[in-house]
């Protein structure tokens, strides 16, 4: 958070975090909105069988259907990357080797703009410690390290790093930094069984389960929450020890936190990415596509709403109650009859 220099002839301070910009004077002023695409690599691991091989490729394909259908995104911003080409050809772009993965993600990292959100998934098996953590690829794997050194490819990009595959935890102290979330399946490497927490976070795109806000948008934060969430209730109902206790880091720390709490520590970067694109569809639920520059538009100018609304929220404690009240009641109120124009132009919402 930035504070400006207060004019003594006005007596406003103004404050700017995530594209919001408030006066304390009681005026509101809102940022242009600076938004950038959504890009998916989801990179499935060897099996080891074919059990698993049909398991960690199902899941694939419903996060995969989820981005493409509902959540707008084109077949050039999803790459697959798989264990056997042949057993997918129309999705799997490429086998899941270390030449592939480097390329897709120096390509990404070339071709992305500077205010995208790149999510990265991997589905399957790990092994290993600290900074020699690795994701069981086909060939030589890819250590934790090594990944770091491909994420920092991304300048200005913010990057959803997700590792739902055993023994994942290190990864958050390895890859941790700036304008990165995070998530691991286990907390460490000793939590070494095979996951469900993959499962659980699929579900969160691909089902109407995990949008606790109900701004129709599924939040990375929310993603990850309602997968750590059925995780815990998955081994109760079995009568099972908890083997597997996801985290989140975001703060750039190395320290992934179990439940995050965006104004505390963990989360707040998590609460802001979205695995949608807004020049595409009009939100995270099923709904049409529209090939109106201006209806399209004003979807942009409703996403933009909503992150200034986010934004707000995070700045809450910081702020005098009834100036806060008062800011986000003005955000609500422009939400609305953005959505009344949106109508008016025959989309939905």
């Amino acid at each position: 958070m930035r504070r400006a220099q207060a004019n003594p002839a006005t007596a406003a301070v103004v404050l700017l975090a995530g594209g919001l910009v408030v006066s304390l004077a009681g005026n509101l002023v809102a940022a242009p909105a600076q938004v950038g695409q959504s890009h998916l690599v989801v990179i499935v691991g060897a099996a080891g069988g074919d059990v698993y091989q049909e398991v960690f490729h199902n899941w694939a394909v419903q996060l995969i259907d989820a981005a493409a259908g509902p959540l707008g995104l084109t077949p050039e911003q999803i790459t697959y990357l798989g264990e056997d080409p042949e057993l997918d050809p129309q999705r799997i772009s490429a086998r899941s080797s270390r030449e592939n993965v480097e390329a897709t993600l120096t390509r990404l990292a070339s071709e992305s703009g500077p205010d995208d959100q790149i999510f990265i998934v991997l589905i399957g098996h790990g092994s290993g410690a600290g900074e020699r953590s690795r994701f069981n690829i086909p060939g030589r794997d890819i250590t934790a390290l090594e990944y770091d050194a491909m994420l920092d490819l991304f300048v200005t990009q913010e990057i959803g790093f997700v590792n739902t595959a055993s023994a994942s935890g290190d990864f958050a102290a390895v890859l941790s930094g700036p304008n990165r979330v995070i998530v691991t399946a286990t907390r460490d490497a000793r939590q070494n069984n095979q996951t469900v927490f993959p499962r659980f976070f699929v579900e969160a795109f691909a089902q109407d389960v995990a949008d606790l806000d109900k701004d129709e948008r599924i939040s990375l934060l929310e993603a990850y929450t309602y997968a750590s969430r059925e995780v815990k209730r998955f081994y109760e109902d079995d009568g099972r020890m908890l083997t597997e206790t996801s985290q989140l880091e975001d703060n750039g720390d190395g320290k992934g936190s179990y439940e995050p709490l965006p104004a505390e520590a963990d989360g707040a970067l998590a609460r802001r990415m979205f695995l949608d694109n807004p020049m595409n569809t009009f939100n995270a639920a099923a709904g049409p596509t529209t090939d109106d520059p201006e209806l399209r538009a004003l979807y942009v100018d409703q996403r933009g709403l909503r992150e200034q609304i986010e934004g707000l929220k995070i700045l809450k404690d910081s702020m005098d109650p009834e100036l806060y009240a008062t800011e986000l009641e003005q955000l609500l109120v422009a939400l609305a009859r953005k959505g009344q124009e949106i109508r008016a132009r025959g989309g939905g919402q």
